[in-house]
C-alpha cells in the first residue's frame, strides 16, 4: 500500500495557487505527479489472448455518472467487447442523475451488492474516492474477484493494476497546438492572456490536464509572454462554466485562450463568449465525446483531446480476460493509455473533425 500512498499524495505539490492572479507561465512549477512518473505505457503486446474467451466470464463495471458522455461511451464499449469476447457483463453507475457529485457511500453499497449477489469473476471500477473504498475492494479480492481500477487510483496493492488515460500527454498536446495556432494567426500583440476552467479539484485528472497544458505551452512557446489570468473549478458542469466565463468577460478586457478540462465546460465557455459577442478567443476542451466533436463541427470550440473511451475499455477488458485465462499473472502497478495505442491523432480540430465523426 505504501506505493499507492505515494501516488495519491503527489498531486498536492502540483497545484498552482488559485488565489494568485496574473501568474506567468514561466513562474509556475509544471510537474507530472508521481502517479504518472511511475506509470508504464500500456503495452498492447502483453495482450496475448485477444480472441473469444474460453468461458463466459462474468465481469462487472462500475462507472461514475451516467449523464456524462464519456462514461456513456465506456458503457457502449462494454457492450461491444462483450460480444467480441463472448463474456457476460454488468454495468452500473454511481450516479444516475446529471450534475451530481460522486457519492462514495453509494459506490460502496453498489460494490457490496455486486460481490454478494453476483457470481463475479472480475470487477472494473472507476473509484469515487481513493481511500474509503479500500476495505470493500480488498473484500472483493479476498473473495477471488480480480479487480482493475481505472481513471482514479486507489490506495491498495491488492488489485491487478491501475489503468488510466495519459491526461498529462493530452494536455501537453493541446498546449502545443494553442501556440501553433497563435503563431499562424496575424496577431500583433505578443502577450497571451489565458484562463483555465478546471474540473473537480480533488480529482487527479483535473490536475494532470492543466499541468500538461502548461507544459505544452512552455515547450512550444518562443515568441509570446504567456500569462494565466485566473483558474476556477466549474466541477465539469456546462452551466457553471458559462457563469464563470461570463464573470471573466466582464473582468478581463483581453482574453486570448480559455482551456477547459472537459468538453462540457468548453461549450459553457463558448456560450458565454457568443452571448457577449466576443470573437477571436481560442477555446479548448478535453474528452473527445460526441458532444465535444459536434461543438468543433459547429465552430463552438476549437479543439479537444480524444480520450479513446472505447479503446480504453476494450484494452482493459482484454487485460482482465488475460488474467482470468491465467495467461498473465504479473502486471505493472500503473499503466497509461495514450498515443501509443492508436494510429490516429489524439488531437481533434477543424482539420480532422470529419474523420473523427466518421471513423
Amino acid at each position: 500500500m505504501a506505493v499507492f500512498s505515494l501516488l495519491l499524495s503527489s498531486t498536492v505539490g502540483c497545484n498552482l495557487d488559485h488565489k494568485q492572479p496574473n501568474l506567468r507561465i514561466n513562474q509556475a512549477p509544471i510537474l507530472e505527479s508521481s502517479t504518472y512518473q511511475q506509470c508504464q505505457p500500456f503495452d498492447v503486446d502483453h495482450l496475448s489472448h485477444q480472441g473469444t474467451a474460453t468461458q463466459p466470464w462474468q465481469i462487472a463495471y462500475l462507472f461514475k455518472t451516467r449523464s456524462d458522455p464519456f462514461w456513456q461511451q465506456m458503457e457502449q464499449g462494454v457492450q461491444t467487447v462483450a460480444q467480441e469476447l463472448g463474456i457476460k457483463t454488468l454495468v452500473k453507475f454511481t450516479e444516475e442523475k446529471p450534475n451530481t457529485l460522486g457519492d462514495v457511500k453509494k459506490q460502496i453499497s453498489t460494490i457490496l451488492e455486486l460481490i454478494d449477489n453476483n457470481d463475479l469473476d472480475g470487477l472494473v471500477i472507476a473509484p469515487e474516492d481513493s481511500i474509503q473504498l479500500v476495505p470493500i475492494i480488498e473484500k472483493a479480492t479476498q473473495q477471488g474477484i480480480k479487480v482493475i481500477v481505472i481513471d482514479t487510483p486507489i490506495d491498495t496493492d491488492q488489485i491487478l493494476t491501475f489503468v488510466t488515460f495519459d491526461n498529462f500527454e493530452g494536455g501537453q498536446i493541446l498546449g502545443e497546438w494553442v501556440i501553433q495556432k497563435l503563431t499562424q494567426s496575424s496577431r500583433r500583440n505578443n502577450k497571451i492572456n489565458i484562463l483555465i476552467l478546471e474540473g473537480s479539484l480533488h480529482e487527479e485528472n483535473t490536475i494532470e490536464r492543466r499541468q500538461g497544458f502548461l507544459e505544452g505551452l512552455k515547450r512550444a512557446n518562443k515568441n509570446y509572454s504567456l500569462e494565466i489570468l485566473d483558474l476556477k473549478s466549474a466541477d465539469w458542469e456546462t452551466k457553471k462554466a458559462k457563469m464563470i466565463t461570463q464573470a471573466w468577460l466582464e473582468k478581463f478586457p483581453t482574453i486570448d485562450v480559455i482551456m477547459a478540462a472537459d468538453d462540457q465546460m468548453a461549450v459553457g465557455a463558448s456560450e458565454a463568449v457568443q452571448e457577449a459577442n466576443k470573437s477571436g478567443i481560442i477555446i479548448t476542451g478535453f474528452d473527445g465525446t460526441p458532444y465535444g466533436l459536434n461543438a468543433i463541427k459547429t465552430g463552438q470550440i476549437d479543439a479537444t483531446i480524444n480520450q479513446l473511451p472505447r479503446t480504453q475499455i476494450s484494452l482493459i477488458t482484454q487485460l482482465m480476460i488475460n488474467s482470468l485465462e491465467k495467461e498473465q499473472t504479473t502486471l505493472p502497478l500503473c499503466q497509461l493509455i495514450g498515443q501509443e495505442q492508436t494510429e490516429n491523432s489524439l488531437l481533434i480540430t477543424q482539420d480532422n473533425i470529419n474523420e473523427a465523426l466518421n471513423p
